[in-house]
């Protein structure tokens, strides 16, 4: 009685243990449940450091991108790294990893099919939301090595077969030998433990960084699981590959469920039995043998949920924004928009228009017009890719989008900034001529170099871009290109007010070519001394009167 007495408090306890690591448990799902719930049609608040976000690049830097791609100058023209970082709201690195490779193309392949996904995600909250916490249960870690293990299995840690089979053979030979000499065999069976030990320890010091991977792949198909059990008809196609495919990936989980577990557990049977028999060694064969055979399925099944994690985070982002239209794509030469915006500018001024495709936009600095030409390339970006538009509507010519806007000197190839803006601007003049439509934003052509040289330069590139079937959209203070090249192009402009204390912008797009210019009063606005304004504003002067400068 009194044993069985020790034995029921002992179970006690370990109950109350349970019950405690079960309570908490649920609460700690409780939270992250409703943090998922608050933060979905928000903007997400960024979190994560340069390694983190280094690390989501790397899907789209190893696997090969169908179709084309916003190329770097552009992305970083337009400033997509800090878009990308206001419109994701993943729960996974395999989301961060999709989205951002998904953030680097043109064009959607299938719009269609995106809109009913992304309008499922928004109306079913509840399906979004489990599935949202299956997501994260899947984990983010920071240059995690699943990507390169889908993409080339090969890059799986090598381990040698034949010491693993020679450790088998010898355990199961002291097993035999125990059988029929005791004394020597309990000697042969503790000498191939300890063999099997080390052999354990080396191969599983190898296979380690493999793991976290591991893990992450077998939480990534719990994950289908939800999204099969779920059935959303947005996604049948996609259910009905993971359903079909969810067999293999039973055997694939299993064996690195048990890989992973060896590798930390405190099981000291289970220990032993898989060091003595080297099963490791043959669970981690087989299961290396079995991605590589299913390689195009696990990929499959990682962009599948990155496609999901996408779709919802697209639908949050439309939360959050005041208003957004679906871009109307049309096949002729007009951009008409209503109330477009800058994705990024938190109280932005809208602009309504109708143009035609060769623009040029004047203005005074600050006035506003480099802003408007990327807040036209983004949305022409974000219709085509996300079919969302931040305006009331926007009717456009779906084609890629290229820029050369924010250029400097590149240390590395040694190009001072004028070459580095000679080459970009013949990248898009070759882009021009080539048979596929495209949208071209540029802004101050040749700044690098002297006014003569960049007003020639300028108008023939100008008037070669306006003989070719493409957007054309220049930023300028160079009133002299309006005025040379007005009849191949429009001509818009942003104005300023300028009163004793300040300089005043409405940001509003107005027709024709500006008036004025602000650099000499910026240097009153920011404090400098009264005599060299006025100097200066004197010099200029003459030389808008004479056409020469004067000997100082």
């Amino acid at each position: 009685m009194e044993v069985i007495g020790i034995y029921g408090i002992l179970f006690g306890i370990v109950g109350i243990f349970f019950l405690i690591y079960t309570y908490f448990l649920y609460r700690k799902n409780l939270k992250i449940k409703a943090r998922i719930k608050a933060e979905y049609g928000k903007k997400p608040e960024w979190k994560l450091d340069e390694r983190d976000y280094a690390s989501m690049k790397k899907y789209y830097q190893q696997k090969k991108t169908d179709g084309p791609t916003i190329d770097d100058i552009t992305f970083n023209d337009l400033n997509m790294d800090e878009i990308f970082k206001q419109v994701k709201n993943t729960q996974s690195s395999i989301g961060d990893e999709y989205s951002y490779d998904f953030f680097r193309r043109q064009k959607n392949p299938d719009l269609t099919h995106f809109e009913a996904a992304v309008q499922c995600m928004s109306e079913q909250a509840e399906a979004r939301e489990k599935l949202q916490f299956a997501f994260y249960r899947i984990g983010r870690k920071t240059n995690n090595q699943l990507v390169e293990l889908l993409l080339e299995p090969s890059k799986f840690p090598k381990i040698a077969m034949l010491p693993i089979i020679l450790v088998t053979v010898v355990g199961i030979g002291s097993l035999i030998w125990l059988a029929v000499d005791i004394d020597y065999g309990i000697l042969a069976v503790c000498m191939s433990f300890c063999v099997g030990l080390i052999l354990f320890s080396i191969v599983l010091r190898k296979i380690y960084q493999a793991f976290e991977a591991l893990g992450m792949f077998t939480r990534m198909v719990r994950a289908a699981k939800v999204m099969v059990k779920l059935d959303l008809p947005a996604f049948k196609e996609e259910t009905d590959q993971l359903r079909k495919n969810l067999k293999v990936f039973k055997n694939i989980t299993g064996l690195a469920d048990y890989i992973v577990q060896i590798s930390g557990s405190s099981n000291s049977l289970m220990m032993i039995i898989t060091s003595y028999f080297s099963l490791y060694g043959y669970a981690y064969f087989i299961m290396v043998k079995l991605f590589q055979k299913y390689r195009s399925e696990a990929l499959k099944l990682y962009e599948t949920i990155g496609y999901i994690e996408l779709c919802i985070s697209i639908a949050s982002y439309r939360e959050s924004l005041p208003y957004y239209c679906l871009p109307n794509f049309n096949d002729n030469d007009k951009v008409t928009f209503e109330e477009i915006v800058h994705p990024l500018l938190k109280e932005p001024i809208p602009n309504t228009r109708s143009m035609g495709n060769k623009v040029l936009i004047t203005g005074s600095n600050a006035s506003g017009k480099s802003t408007f030409a990327r807040t036209l390339a983004i949305n022409a970006i974000f219709g085509q890719l996300f079919n969302t538009c931040l305006a009331k509507s926007f009717s456009f010519k779906p084609c890629a989008v290229y820029s050369s806007m924010n250029l400097k000197d590149d240390i590395v190839t040694g190009d001072s900034f004028y070459m580095a803006e000679i080459k970009s601007l013949k990248r898009l003049l070759k882009i021009a001529e080539s048979k596929e439509y495209a949208m071209i934003f540029m802004d101050e052509m040749f700044k690098g170099t002297n006014m003569i040289e960049r007003i020639s330069a300028a108008s023939i590139i100008l008037k070669k871009f306006a003989d070719l079937d493409c957007f054309i959209c220049l930023a300028t203070h160079d009133v002299e290109l309006s005025r040379i090249l007005g009849e191949r192009y429009e001509n818009y402009h942003f104005r300023e007010v300028v009163t004793e204390d300040d300089i005043l912008f409405d940001y509003t797009l107005q027709e024709g070519v500006t008036t004025g210019s602000n650099a000499i009063k910026l240097l009153a606005y920011c404090h400098y001394d009264q005599e060299i304004v006025d100097q200066a504003e004197k010099y200029a002067e003459n030389y808008r009167l004479s056409g020469e400068w004067e000997k100082l």
